[in-house]
């Protein structure tokens, strides 16, 4: 292509519709293209005589002052290249925005001239969409992100939404430039998890979403996001998506789970925990012979209680009866409510024997402690146990608790205020046998 380096070069900024500029920095002396006019709506005549005050006069500015203090550093060798975003009005009293770059002319040794050159970009368009951006980011419930795959086990963010500080005080401008900022900040027990759906994204090119706590303020906080991979112009696979603070929504759901396997009134578990419990012990009985023990406990007249005193007065005997149990059993004991006034205790890992010194414990706390009426009446209660150890006979956990009542009533038939076990039941079903 026999084109002269002028042609060409001309060619190359008519192609790109850029300003170009030249200045001429002891004597102030500027040179604008026709094109650098018309961007800002006006014709080169129309704004002759050109100095540099041209620019000056039409640069907004706070723009003005960070474009000359980068000159400046340009000038001293601090930075190889000048490059600002500026705001320049138009002739109709808008704003243009342009992205400006050059450099200080050098001769062929390297010494510098008085000259600097460079042109002028319209990214208005550009960066009235990052506006948008800005705006719709700043007015979801979330912080809208998006992040490259450098690896199945590295991302690199490439845009996180300014409201990443207001959610856990993390600049987005520091995770962008470094994720482990962000990565840094997840609670260690949800990392793993954070990390794997990272890689399902990476191997399945799909959206991908995760729950984890990132500790924020030395306390803990709940996020949620979500992330769809979607090519850009270039090929480029990214993956764009939004986190949104979900603490309020766990808390809700760690109540309403609790509230599930919780009896209201007395703080215990109730008969859905207590029931599962069972089956899960089972479970382990039958696969690994893990032993454990049940007690049925039942207060003793509590009809009559109630009857006389007032359901007010049954309620607190109730409560008073769970801390009761509650403080004197070990941590991996579980104890709850069954219903009405029956209580239930599952001792893991416990043979018979040790469970029915456990059951007599509480009885005997119970039968010694004072419970009070409305009118501060002291009066006494009691209560009646049947202690189980798990056999190979019993077939389910509808047959343990069976079994289990069974022994609460012989125990109660035999004058209440004491437990009854399997073994002492047997003896005293073989001496009842042995009378004509």
């Amino acid at each position: 292509m026999n084109l002269s380096p002028e042609l060409r070069l001309q060619a190359i900024i008519d192609g790109t519709r850029a300003g170009t500029w030249e200045w001429n920095i002891k004597t102030g002396e500027v040179i604008f293209n026709e094109r650098w006019a018309t961007m800002l709506g006006f014709t080169l005549e129309e704004i002759q005589p050109l100095s540099i005050e041209t620019w000056n006069r039409l640069c907004h500015p706070d723009d003005l002052k960070h474009s000359y203090t980068l000159i400046s550093q340009h000038l001293d060798n601090q930075i190889p290249f000048y490059e600002c975003l500026c705001r320049v009005r138009r002739k109709d009293g808008s704003w243009c925005w342009i992205q400006d770059r050059g450099m200080l002319v050098r001769r062929p040794d390297g010494t510098p001239t008085d000259w600097m050159m460079g042109t002028h970009i319209d990214v208005s368009v550009e960066q009235e969409s990052r506006q948008h951006l800005a705006h719709l980011a700043a007015s979801v419930p979330g912080i809208l992100f998006s992040f490259e795959m450098v690896s199945p086990v590295a991302l690199r963010f490439t845009y996180v939404s300014e409201r990443s500080y207001n959610y856990f005080g993390l600049d987005c401008k520091a995770i962008e430039a470094n994720a482990c900022v962000f990565f840094d900040a997840i609670h260690p027990l949800d990392s793993a998890a954070v990390q794997a759906a990272a890689q399902s994204c990476y191997t399945s090119l799909s959206e991908g979403a995760c729950q984890f706590r990132m500790c924020v303020d030395g306390s803990e906080q709940w996020f949620r996001a979500v992330a769809r991979p979607i090519r850009d112009p270039l090929d480029k696979l990214v993956w764009h998506g939004m986190l949104t603070n979900i603490d309020d929504q766990k808390q809700l759901e760690n109540k309403l789970a609790y509230l599930s396997i919780t009896d209201e009134l007395t703080g215990l578990f109730n008969r859905r925990y207590l029931t599962q419990a069972l089956n899960d012990a089972m479970a382990l009985y039958q696969r690994y012979q893990t032993p454990f023990s049940l007690i049925s406990f039942d207060i003793d007249h509590f009809k009559q209680i109630n009857d006389s005193h007032g359901h007010l007065v049954g309620d607190r005997v109730l409560t008073k009866i769970s801390e009761l149990m509650k403080h004197r059993l070990r941590v991996t004991d579980i104890v709850g409510r069954m219903g009405g006034e029956e209580f239930l205790v599952l001792l893991p890992d416990t043979l018979e024997e040790e469970a029915v010194q456990v059951a007599e414990n509480l009885r005997q706390a119970v039968n010694q402690s004072e419970f009070l009426t409305e009118d501060n009446t002291p009066f006494l209660v009691s209560v009646s146990g049947g202690v189980l150890e798990m056999a190979e006979a019993i077939i389910s956990v509808e047959d343990l608790l069976r079994r289990s009542d069974r022994l609460l009533y012989e125990a109660k038939e035999d004058g209440r205020n004491r437990v009854l076990d399997e073994q002492t039941s047997s003896k005293k079903r073989g001496l009842l046998a042995s009378f004509p």
